[in-house]
């Protein structure tokens, strides 16, 4: 392979940094993005960063054929854990989401977890929505299937259309062009078309809160948004129901949160048992609480949630991930691979 950089590989270097540093598109090691080049599908690496892929390698090279090719065969279960077909030695294992990637026709490709799109993709009534907002836009619907090879099963029953947009339900946004500035300039209008208000919260008093954990393993979350998740009603009632999306389900935990009233915090704050086994804490009316080693990772997982909910509206239907599908989430070799590289 050659080792001079191309123009274009610098472009998907520059634009992944790009969306990686809006932590309304990209949390943590989330989404990824791609370039096809000369038969190579260049994705980001798994639990890499797109906000480093100026300053870090974390790009795999895959043999794009021989990957589509394994897909329609049906023989491709592996390729995320082993390394699939890549084309180096490097120790980085390709996206959860290579396969995604390889089908999609575009030569560049992102994969973004834009909140605004999370806010509708969860929704009852999500693809209806949508069909509103992106009526001039060749774009198609995706039912939620856990990430990687069913998604990418998924994926191939809608592709036939050569959608430039795919909207996952329970799960992200998807955006393919030609060139660079296309495909990010299709990202920002479709971001545009998805915007949708939040409401605003209360500023609460929460010295209580911090004389509780003073002395405790816990603090307060690093994005002072994610307090809102403690004192907005209907951020409350889904967090006590269950789960919506992947990410949540890896970094934060499957099935409803653990919410405590102040005086049940008191309670519970300093025993070793229940501090190794909640890292979050909702209290209720007065803030969110995580331990001290909670990482960056989780942090922005934080932030989305309460981006999310804050965006959802009182009146409308929301589907929830079951439980079969947080096990599949949880059991999942290629995201603990993931989990074990994480900062």
């Amino acid at each position: 392979m050659n080792n001079v950089l191309s123009e274009d590989f610098l472009k998907l270097r520059e634009i992944s940094y790009e969306i990686g540093n809006n932590i309304d598109l990209i949390q943590g090691a989330g989404g990824n993005s791609s370039l096809k080049e000369n038969g190579i599908l260049w994705v980001k690496a798994s639990g890499c960063w797109l906000s480093d892929a100026i300053d870090n390698d974390i790009f795999v090279p895959i043999d794009n054929k021989k990957t589509v090719k394994s897909i329609e065969s049906g023989d491709i279960s592996d390729i995320n854990v082993k390394g699939g077909y890549s084309l180096n030695k490097s120790s980085l294992h390709p996206s959860i989401e290579t396969a995604l990637h390889a089908l999609m026709p575009h030569k560049f490709v992102l994969h973004v977890h834009a909140v605004n799109t999370l806010s509708i993709s969860v929704l009852h009534n999500g693809q209806k929505y949508v069909s509103k907002l992106l009526h001039d836009i060749n774009w198609a619907w995706v039912p939620y299937v856990m990430p990687g090879i069913k998604l990418a099963r998924a994926v191939q029953s809608v592709i036939k259309e050569k959608p430039d947009v795919l909207i996952l339900a329970n799960h992200g946004l998807v955006i393919g062009g030609e060139t660079s500035q296309q495909v990010l300039e299709l990202l920002m209008l479709v971001e545009e078309r998805m915007n949708r208000v939040m409401r605003k919260t209360i500023e609460i008093d929460n010295s209580r809160l911090l004389s509780i954990i003073s002395k405790s393993k816990y603090r307060l979350p690093k994005y002072k948004i994610s307090n809102a998740i403690a004192i907005d009603d209907l951020a409350l009632k889904v967090v006590e129901i269950g789960t919506l999306y992947p990410d949540h389900v890896v970094f934060l935990g499957a099935g409803p949160m653990n919410i405590l009233s102040i005086d049940e915090l008191e309670g519970v704050i300093n025993q070793p048992y229940y501090v190794e086994n909640n890292p979050v804490i909702i209290v209720r009316d007065f803030g969110v609480v995580v331990c001290r080693d909670f990482g960056e990772n989780s942090e922005s997982m934080l932030y989305c949630l309460a981006s999310v909910l804050l965006r959802i509206q009182p009146d409308e239907k929301l589907c929830y991930l079951t439980q079969e599908d947080e096990m599949d989430l949880m059991g999942w070799d290629a995201e603990k691979y993931r989990q074990s590289i994480q900062r």
